[in-house]
């Protein structure tokens, strides 16, 4: 029978051995996580990827993958929310397509490379399978889940969303952008052939709604100064290009919101015919006359806002907004991500530090409730209503609605309503690509701008440099019809405004909703016509019709214009005209257009060279550089498209500062070393050993140091430590003798 210091001591080896094993254990786990990259080493990018050229490593979003014989060039991509496509877009081999963009960068998995586009498993700001493509399309990366089953980014019988990389095979465009349950992503519009030029002689008259969007140069520039892509060519709207820049028009007299300017000049693409450029100025604010301003920055929390270009820039970019509120203004902040909530009330704008506060403590994560957030913040805009002032919603997102709102017409009509209650939304795009065209129709349907922010650059220009024409709108439904006179004119075509051209009926109906023109905006159009061969000189190009209806106003007031100028040649032009022609070839160009010449011999209608001297000839003052940006953007797009001949320039410029454009002096000759002298101090004719010379990448940093060896050997520590601690918990202890 056991006595109780039998038993005492029992517990004690029990008590003794579960510690030894647990500590071993400790050790072993830790052993193994050190040295887990030796057992399982993961597989290195391409040579390819590693040596492709990145603008900055916070910047580097993208990088081409390794080849195989199925899927081709991989792209890394930072992925978008994710939600299965309608069950009706069943793909050929029977496998759902995931729903992504039509153009986006990168383009998904083919057909055949079923794996390319399932296996994009790449970690990004959160952990999960980025953009099942499947056999279709798809965009994705992991995160929150929502639903009977939210896998990450994949939302089967819910909702998904996320953020993260994808690693995916480049695919055929396709000709429609498949809708996904909610419908919130709108079918890109149909371009219209722009190449296409009309006879005066079947219709004298173009009609558009004018436009100051910039969303799509900014969203351009990026693609191609960080991503080292060129857009998809039904990405580009010339008519945003060109009007992104300024230009030096008069200002309007008496009670006019705005002046109307025009130059008749060659075209550069095509020296047979005339470029009519048509300028609009809205008149400027002074601060005093800018009206109380009640503000409700609705912004986009979800887990997809989490990278750097986007939340963080948008609080940045708000931040710099607050500072120039005053205390008559009103702001309110609302947030979606999953449900919407509001995050600050209607607060006096001279409160800079407590809306700051409000902007600094919001964090990603979560679903997207767009249309409830849109919601709530028409509630409060219509809850701190300002008579006679502006209210306007400020849409911060990357474009990403998923939920809320049962349908994108739903969600244009809840906008159009707003808009007829006197509150206008704007869209601010951040990170965007796929949905862009949404977020354009959304801001017009609500009488407001779209503006792209890639940078803080871009912020500063948006919302403090233009903040009056961003949010202080002075002449609302603005429409053009231009009536050209057959004996001056045999054939015309409108540069760009593909989406904004109506009706001629439209022009004079006032229920037609149409263009907004904001304090200080500029509005450009240009016409490329083919003049008669023996037109009278005094006889007017154009007539230039506008009607334009007052802020609050629900009838129209009309304007004539007569286009009398004499054709100029380039060289005479100004500098706005020639700046403006050579930014329309650029986006033409982008677009994919041809040139109707009638000169088989032409060469390439758009060159590089062509529109880079253009533009670098007709810098003007440039103050803020942006036009001097526009020269090196050119010739980064050159590049992108392997124009290797391309003289290169030094373009240097800072606001308000010196600058000067001169062109890359060629490297110098390298001198031939003369051969080396023979030793004939040397003992043998044989060479001494020598180390093996090292490789193109490797450099005496990375040679094998103490530290090195240091690691490796605290590597093997832990598990060489847990054997004798295994060892002693199986082992009886000695017993103590007794005296």
């Amino acid at each position: 029978m056991p006595t109780p210091d039998d038993e005492l001591l029992a517990f004690r080896d029990s008590r003794r051995r579960r510690t030894l094993l647990l500590a071993g254990t400790s050790l072993l786990a830790l052993g193994i996580a050190l040295n887990l990259p030796r057992l399982f080493p993961a597989t290195p990018p391409s040579v390819e990827a590693m040596s492709r050229p990145l603008d900055g490593a916070a910047e580097a979003e993208e990088y081409e993958g390794s080849d195989d014989e199925a899927g081709g060039s991989g792209t890394r991509h930072k992925g978008e929310e994710g939600k299965m496509g309608k069950p009706s877009s069943k793909s050929k081999t029977g496998l759902y397509a995931m729903k992504g963009p039509k153009n986006a960068q990168p383009q998904m998995a083919r057909d055949f490379d079923v794996w390319g586009g399932l296996t994009g498993t790449e970690v990004g700001e959160a952990y999960g399978v980025g953009g099942l493509g499947l056999t279709g399309t798809g965009r994705g990366g992991g995160g929150t889940g929502q639903g009977i089953i939210g896998l990450g980014n994949t939302g089967l019988i819910g909702k998904g969303s996320g953020s993260g990389h994808f690693l995916a095979s480049p695919a055929p465009s396709h000709p429609d952008e498949p809708m996904g349950p909610s419908g919130m992503h709108a079918v890109p519009p149909n371009p219209t052939d722009h190449t296409h030029f009309i006879a005066v002689a079947d219709d004298p008259k173009s009609t558009f709604s004018i436009d100051v969007d910039t969303a799509s140069y900014s969203s351009t520039r990026r693609s191609i100064t960080r991503s080292r892509t060129l857009p998809p060519a039904d990405s580009v709207r010339v008519e945003e290009f060109i009007n992104y820049f300024d230009y030096d028009y008069a200002q309007p007299e008496g009670e006019q919101p705005f002046s109307i300017t025009a130059e008749v000049g060659e075209c550069p693409w095509a020296p047979d015919h005339q470029l009519v450029h048509v300028g609009l100025q809205g008149r400027t604010l002074a601060t005093d006359e800018v009206p109380p301003r009640n503000l409700v920055f609705l912004i986009d929390a979800s887990g997809s806002m989490h990278s750097h270009d986007k939340l963080p820039l948008v609080k940045h970019a708000l931040t710099r907004l607050t500072r120039t509120l005053r205390a008559e203004d009103r702001i309110s902040l609302v947030v979606y991500a999953g449900n919407a909530g509001v995050r600050l009330m209607p607060t006096p704008g001279n409160e800079h530090e407590a809306i700051i506060a409000a902007l600094d403590r919001l964090e990603s994560g979560g679903g997207t409730n767009g249309g409830a957030g849109i919601q709530r913040a028409y509630q409060l805009a219509q809850q701190s209503f300002i008579e006679g002032g502006v209210n306007r919603v400020l849409l911060a997102t990357d474009g990403d609605f998923n939920v809320g709102v049962a349908s994108h017409d739903a969600l244009v009509r809840l906008i159009e309503r707003k808009r007829r209650s006197g509150v206008e939304l704007s869209v601010l795009g951040f990170g965007i690509g796929h949905s862009d065209h949404t977020m354009e129709q959304l801001a017009d349907k609500g009488n407001g701008n779209y503006a792209y922010i890639d940078d803080r650059q871009e912020a500063e220009k948006v919302l403090v440099e233009q903040s009056s024409g961003t949010l202080v709108t002075i002449a609302k439904d603005v429409k053009l019809q231009v009536g050209f006179d057959p004996a001056k004119v045999q054939s015309y075509r409108l540069i760009g405004y593909d989406n904004r051209r109506l009706a001629h009926k439209d022009f004079a109906d006032d229920t037609k909703d149409a263009g907004e023109i904001g304090a200080g905006h500029t509005v450009t159009a240009l016409y490329e016509v083919v003049p008669q061969p023996e037109a009278p000189a005094d006889a007017p190009w154009m007539t230039v019709d506008l009607r334009h209806k007052a802020p609050k106003g629900s009838r129209s007031s009309l304007h004539r214009v007569p286009v009398v100028a004499d054709a100029l040649d380039l060289d005479d032009t100004s500098d706005d005209f020639r700046f403006s022609a050579a930014v329309a070839s650029f986006g033409l160009r982008l677009s994919g257009d041809t040139v109707e010449s009638g000169d088989e011999d032409t060469p390439e209608q758009y060159a590089w060279s062509t529109m880079r001297e253009l533009a670098a000839g007709s810098l003007g003052e440039d103050s803020q550089c942006r036009r001097h940006q526009f020269v090196g953007l050119v010739s980064q797009a050159a590049m992108l498209s392997g124009d290797t001949e391309l003289e290169p320039l030094d373009v240097r410029c800072t606001p308000n500062g010196t600058r000067h454009i001169k062109p890359v002096p060629p490297p110098e000759p390298v001198v031939d070393a003369p051969p080396p002298q023979p030793d004939l101090l040397a003992p043998t004719d044989e060479p001494p050993p020598q180390r093996p010379a090292r490789g193109a990448d490797e450099s005496p940093e990375d040679e094998p140091g103490w530290g090195d060896q240091a690691l490796e050997v605290l590597r093997l520590l832990p598990p060489l430590l847990a054997f004798p601690l295994f060892v002693m918990a199986y082992r009886r202890p000695r017993r103590r003798r007794e005296f």
